[in-house]
């Protein structure tokens, strides 16, 4: 139930992060365009893509969670041979990142709530919403490594 739920929460970040990304592409083409071409730039043009590109950085980073394709040094397994004491490290490591990322989360959420009465002058949103981002992605990698935490230990060959 809970790996499933991560499966559809990581599609749907990576739906989500790939729509932010071609529409970053599209603004950004648009504001080369109009600045170069038309010689005005919108009024927009810093604020809407960096919203964007918060966001979907943020929410892409859910998907690269479930995949377990963050950058990583993987020595670990050069130097401890035994599959117990691997699976042991790497459930200590999960609960280390749900507790880290349930820090940063709360950080995220009270940096939010402190910025949601200012507004973007040229969007004429809350402030909020750019760091709205982080908690909320932050709650949605926390459901991911919690089911990686109590999933099944992988089968290792044995040689």
């Amino acid at each position: 139930m809970l790996n499933r739920l991560s499966a559809i929460l990581s599609g749907i970040s990576k739906a989500f992060a790939a729509v932010a990304v071609a529409l970053l592409a599209i603004l950004i083409s648009y504001v080369v365009f109009a600045r170069f071409v038309t010689h005005t730039t919108p009024h927009w043009a810093e604020e809407l893509p960096r919203l964007v590109l918060v966001w979907s950085a943020f929410i892409g980073g859910v998907a690269c969670s479930h995949d377990r394709s963050h950058l990583m040094a993987g020595l670990l397994p050069f130097f401890v041979r035994s599959p117990r004491v691997l699976n042991a490290v790497e459930r200590v490591n999960q609960a280390l990142i749900i507790i880290g990322l349930a820090a940063l989360g709360y950080a995220g959420w009270q940096l939010a709530d402190l910025t949601m009465d200012q507004t973007l002058p040229a969007l004429d949103v809350s402030a909020g919403t750019v760091y709205l981002a982080l908690p909320f992605a932050c709650a949605i990698t926390i459901v991911v490594h919690v089911a990686q935490l109590f999933s099944p230990a992988p089968a290792v060959a044995k040689d």
